[in-house]
């Protein structure tokens, strides 16, 4: 008899086990458990095949071509497998619905002496349970939001905290995006294969796993790049805490210039590339006046004007439409941090007792 699981069992497991996701990669690239490892037994040519022989000519006709496909991969699948049971605790293998891929690829390795869960309904039940946790919310986690001006640090902030094990997630690090012109100018990385089902399933994963009932965010749109934050999560972002973060212009400037010139690689062409984006709303005059600013490298000056001509009057209706929980002005980013480390443990505390 084979070993099955149910999702939350198997999600119980944390860090102690690894997913490996049997279906194609097409359907793998669509979305998959954060963390899964894709080894298939058909390719996305070869599962079409399957499928029209199956529809065409019947399931012992599609088994046999199955079988005649699958048989020369068995001992590269058998060495990966082998490699990683001895690096995890557990190994839980799923198809789309825990039907006969994961079944045959349970089976043929047990007889190999591998210990191998299937994970039972397959990703039909991993989604099945993020949504059911997406449409409560509100009985599982709350939001404490980091509002402020660009430049002033929120997502510096973020990371600070999670290093004082205060519960995080970064948003625009799962969606890919960096927020601003000049963000999308530099940063490219990674959103060719982000796909909304897969950011979701992250987002969730992510929350799932948090230790507290608060998780501490940045403020930010529904719509984040190419993905959009689910309502049920952004309507609870809106109902949550709200913390606004303030500091002086010149430690804003700094920050913008570490950010976008010291810490990005050929900063020149992409500032550029950003301003351009920036044409129709600051006109060819400033726009050109940037572009040569760049080439001379007077950054700070850039970072100034656009902190007052362009990202402050941008945000300022966004920042006014919240009443504050905590307002926070610093001049050394870590006093911002501790205040709010305190912030988050007393309300945290509360929801404890």
């Amino acid at each position: 008899m084979l070993g099955k699981i149910e999702i939350d069992a198997a999600l119980s497991l944390n860090n102690n086990c690894v997913f490996i996701d049997v279906r194609s990669p097409h359907e793998y690239e669509m979305g998959t458990i954060p963390g899964a490892i894709n080894i298939p037994l058909l390719d996305n040519e070869e599962r079409v095949e399957i499928g029209k022989l199956y529809k065409t000519q019947g399931v012992d006709v599609a088994k046999i071509r199955g079988l005649e496909i699958v048989s020369p991969k068995l001992p590269y699948i058998y060495q990966q497998l082998l490699k990683l049971e001895k690096e995890n605790n557990q190994i839980i293998v799923f198809c789309a619905r825990g039907g006969l891929r994961s079944t045959a690829y349970v089976s043929i390795f047990k007889t190999l002496g591998l210990e191998l869960l299937q994970l039972q309904s397959g990703f039909k039940a991993y989604r099945n349970y993020l949504l059911d946790y997406l449409n409560n919310i509100h009985q599982h986690n709350w939001f404490i939001v980091l509002h402020g001006f660009t430049g002033v640090g929120k997502t510096d902030i973020l990371k600070m905290l999670q290093e004082k094990n205060v519960p995080i997630i970064d948003l625009e690090e799962l969606a890919c995006n960096k927020g601003s012109v000049f963000g999308e100018a530099i940063d490219q990385s990674n959103r060719d294969s982000l796909t909304q089902k897969n950011f979701e399933n992250s987002l969730l994963q992510q929350l799932i796993v948090n230790k507290g009932k608060f998780v501490i965010v940045e403020s930010e749109s529904q719509r984040l790049g190419q993905v959009s934050i689910p309502k049920e999560i952004y309507n609870a972002m809106k109902n949550g805490k709200h913390i606004l973060i303030d500091t002086s212009i010149e430690v804003r400037v700094s920050r913008l210039v570490n950010d976008y010139v010291n810490e990005a690689e050929k900063h020149d062409e992409m500032l550029s590339r950003g301003v351009r984006l920036l044409k129709k709303r600051l006109g060819n005059e400033k726009v050109g006046r940037y572009i040569q600013w760049i080439e001379d490298k007077k950054y700070q000056q850039i970072a100034k004007e656009l902190i007052r001509d362009y990202y402050d009057p941008l945000y300022q209706h966004s920042i006014e439409k919240y009443n504050y929980d905590l307002k926070v002005n610093y001049d050394k980013i870590e006093e911002a941090v501790n205040q709010i480390a305190i912030f988050y443990k007393v309300i945290e505390g509360k929801t404890n007792q």
